[in-house]
């Protein structure tokens, strides 16, 4: 997409948003960075300006093409917003609408993106170097000549690259297991068609304790604690189906990659309560043997063949896209068929430490079309948040419950919340 080359293709996983996005899923997802004083927006806008020119392939358009979607090269100003209060909402309209937003509110910094161009990976990548540069310019006088290295030292080729197609091997594909029936949350949609953002903030170091008592990582704990919240919502003539819990995988971990595209996996961790205990023990042990499959080296490289083989196959490649359209946005249905929520744990933020200390903490939010949980810690502060187009309440309520009842210390805070503090003139960012 650099120099003379000014378009390029999806990548493998990029090529279903754009047939199956929409008012009622965005496909947006959302990062944000809490400073420790007020953003100052006169500076927000030339470290953004000054982040585009290390990242020049996020100031790009999404184009129709005749047999597949392609991102173009667009002499674009981005510009800097005030925040509404409206999480993750519709950002590709058209053929003109940039890709990604950055808004600022008081003392958070947030960035808004499509999911076709990139994904939590390489969006914090962008989001950092934001942060980063806006340190830079507004707090001149103690970063003027800061030059710590952030990582994103790669070239312009490699963040652009598609790691999908470079670790793609033609292979003999394995009869997969039949999925377990997943158990569906049945609410009522929210009336104004926004999402709602429900948010708890923990000690991270006090989760992992508590995690540890359960010889059981961070995700793997929360994924179980994420199933019992569901069985306590669940209706009993729905037990004989599974709760199952899509989790995203970073593949940069496994397959040495600086892409700034999307090249994530997916796993799944699934729980019958029909056929097992409601014991929390039992969960946690049966989602860590679900997770220790799923992270196989092996096994996500046979899907990531599969997947990329797919899009290979003569006869998918010479189908115009109206008919590409028609047949990924049933397979995004039967997909999602498969799965009752996703959990998506986007790790650790770092920042160098001298910029560290300015910062309170990073969060992220992701669009959904009935509900989400995204986790994503920075130094001792864990941020959970999820977004849910249901008007009920009572699936966050119990997950928030069953850490507190493990001496999980919280604060909870919603998008509900600060819209009524706004008309009250109160708002606490």
């Amino acid at each position: 997409m650099y120099g003379s080359i000014e378009w390029s293709r999806l990548d493998n996983a990029a090529k279903i948003f754009p047939s199956t996005g929409g008012k009622t899923d965005t496909n947006v997802f959302r990062f944000y960075c809490e400073l420790k004083e007020e953003v100052m927006p006169e500076f927000l806008k030339p470290a953004l300006d000054a982040t585009i020119d290390s990242f020049p392939g996020f100031s790009c358009v999404l184009k129709k093409g005749l047999f597949w979607y392609y991102l173009e090269r667009a002499n674009i100003e981005h510009e800097v917003y005030e925040e509404t209060g409206e999480v993750c909402g519709m950002i590709y309209e058209d053929s003109s609408s940039p890709l990604f937003r950055l808004y600022y509110y008081r003392k958070r910094i947030s960035l808004e993106i499509y999911h076709a161009m990139t994904d939590g990976a390489g969006a914090l990548v962008f989001l950092k170097t934001i942060i980063y540069n806006y340190l830079k310019i507004a707090r001149c006088e103690l970063f003027g000549d800061f030059c710590e290295q952030l990582d994103v030292d790669a070239s312009f080729t490699e963040k652009d690259s598609d790691s999908f197609s470079k670790y793609y091997k033609k292979r003999k594909h394995k009869k997969e297991p039949k999925p377990p029936k997943a158990y569906h949350i049945k609410q009522k949609l929210r009336e104004d068609g926004m999402l709602l953002a429900i948010e708890g903030i923990a000690s991270t170091s006090q989760v992992l304790k508590v995690a540890r008592e359960h010889n059981a990582s961070m995700t793997v704990f929360l994924a179980a604690a994420l199933i019992a919240a569901i069985r306590k919502d669940m209706p009993l003539q729905c037990e004989t189906k599974s709760v199952v819990i899509n989790i995203p995988v970073n593949l940069r971990k496994m397959f040495p990659s600086e892409t700034t595209r999307n090249f994530f996996g997916m796993i799944s961790a699934d729980y019958n309560f029909s056929e097992r205990s409601d014991d929390f023990s039992e969960i946690i042990n049966k989602t860590t043997d679900d997770f220790s499959r799923g992270l196989d080296k092996d096994s996500l490289s046979a899907r990531i063949s599969k997947l990329t083989g797919f899009e290979k196959k003569p006869f998918v490649r010479i189908a115009p896209l109206v008919l590409k359209n028609i047949v990924l946005r049933i397979a995004r249905r039967l997909d999602d068929s498969k799965a009752t929520t996703v959990l998506s744990n986007v790790g650790k933020v770092e920042m160098p430490p001298k910029m560290a200390e300015h910062v309170e903490m990073f969060g992220v939010l992701a669009s959904t079309r009935e509900m989400q949980l995204c986790v994503c810690s920075f130094e001792d502060k864990l941020q959970m948040g999820f977004t849910s187009a249901f008007n009920g309440t009572d699936i966050q309520k119990n997950f928030f419950r069953e850490l507190t009842s493990r001496g999980i210390e919280l604060e909870i805070r919603s998008n509900d919340d600060a819209k009524r503090k706004d008309k009250e003139g109160v708002a606490d960012a």
